[in-house]
């Protein structure tokens, strides 16, 4: 049996110890392209918070290259698990950290941070989900720091689970392929379960946590292992 996810997966990932190795093949790949964007300056700022991954990533990276410290004082806020853990990697420790669903997420941090300033390093395509809900809550400072668009570059083989990670790797994956029968869909949240079914998907699986180990779960269950 083979499953499919919208994403690379590190070696630790809950898909290779939850899942049985020798019953179960997991392909991980981004079917999206990211490219950095350069800023020279950062705003002032009370928090930085983070919705990906891809988010702490290039605003690190952007950091370095601009030769730019990280402000004294400065408190950290991520939208859920895997963002804390990029975070992490790079030497911080969030202040605050979500579950990963947007709107609690954005409920609860609109709490801690209310009438503070708030920076969301973000895609310059990014749905802004948090940003929209703590509107007139804190002070919203916005800072592109990557780009992101669907890949046409890649071949895959017939999965019997489709896992993907964000609407855009959904739309990559279906602008080349059709939905096969017998095919199984699992989507990490509800934006992306929505552009799943704005691409004619009916029958979609949506992680109540997005996490890999739920998702990982739901396709032990999918494939009755």
């Amino acid at each position: 049996m083979l499953i499919f996810i919208s994403r690379e997966l590190t070696a630790d990932s809950p898909f290779f110890h939850i899942l049985p190795v020798d019953q179960v093949e997991v392909i991980g790949e981004s079917l999206v392209a990211f490219d950095g964007v350069p800023f020279t300056e950062l705003p002032e700022m009370d928090w930085c918070f983070f919705s990906s991954r891809n988010a702490v990533r290039f605003f690190f990276q952007g950091l370095k290259a601009a030769g730019l410290p990280i402000p004294a004082g400065l408190k950290w806020g991520v939208l859920g698990e895997g963002t804390a853990k990029s975070l992490k990697e790079q030497g911080y420790v969030a202040d605050f950290a979500g579950n990963g669903e947007p709107q609690s997420v954005g409920d609860a941090f609109g709490i801690v941070a209310a009438g503070q300033r708030v920076l969301f390093p973000r895609a310059a395509q990014s749905r802004e989900s948090i940003q929209k809900i703590l509107i007139g809550l804190v002070t919203i400072v916005d800072l592109v720091v990557y780009t992101n668009a669907p890949r046409t570059d890649f071949e895959l083989p017939c999965a019997d689970v489709l896992v993907f990670t964000s609407p855009l790797n959904a739309q990559a994956y279906f602008a080349k392929y059709p939905l096969l029968k017998g095919q199984k869909l699992v989507s990490i949240g509800q934006s992306t379960e929505q552009a799943l079914r704005n691409l004619g998907c009916v029958d979609v699986t949506t992680a109540p946590i997005p996490s890999e180990e739920v998702l990982a779960e739901i396709c032990k269950t999918q494939l009755a292992l």
